[in-house]
C-alpha cells in the first residue's frame, strides 16, 4: 500500500464520450496483451455472460429499471478488470492511446512562436 494507486479512470480535461471511447479502447488493448495475467481477463467476459443470461438482480419487468443492473455490472466490471491488470502495462497502454490521439505532445503553452532569416556572411 505504499505505492499511490491512480484512479482507474484517468481524470483529464476530455468529454464523457472521448473518455469513453478511450476506456474502450485500454480494455480492448488490455485484453489482446499476452502480459495481461488469465484472471483479469475472466471479468469482462463474466459480466458480458451475466448480462445475456435472463436471471437478473432486478427483474426487468420496469422498463429501464432491469437495465441498470446490467449496466452497472459492466462499469463495475469494467473497473475492476482495469484495477486489476499490472499497472505498468495499463499506464503504458494509456501512453500509447494518448500518442495515438495526439494528446503526447508538449502543451501549447510551453511552446513559443517565432520567425527566423538566415544570413550569409560575405567577408571570407
Amino acid at each position: 500500500m505504499s505505492e499511490q494507486r491512480q484512479p482507474v479512470v484517468a481524470t483529464s480535461n476530455v468529454g464523457v464520450l472521448t473518455q469513453f471511447v478511450r476506456t474502450v479502447r485500454l480494455v480492448w488493448r488490455l485484453l489482446n496483451d499476452a502480459r495481461v495475467p488469465l484472471p483479469p481477463k475472466l471479468i469482462i467476459p463474466t459480466a458480458i455472460v451475466y448480462i445475456l443470461s435472463p436471471v437478473d438482480l432486478m427483474p426487468d419487468v420496469i422498463l429501464g429499471l432491469g437495465q441498470l443492473d446490467d449496466l452497472g455490472i459492466l462499469a463495475l466490471a469494467v473497473a475492476m478488470f482495469i484495477e486489476f491488470c499490472p499497472r505498468a502495462l495499463v499506464e503504458e497502454h494509456r501512453r500509447a492511446i494518448a500518442a495515438v490521439a495526439g494528446l503526447g505532445a508538449q502543451p501549447k503553452e510551453d511552446v513559443i512562436e517565432g520567425s527566423y532569416r538566415e544570413v550569409k556572411d560575405d567577408s571570407k
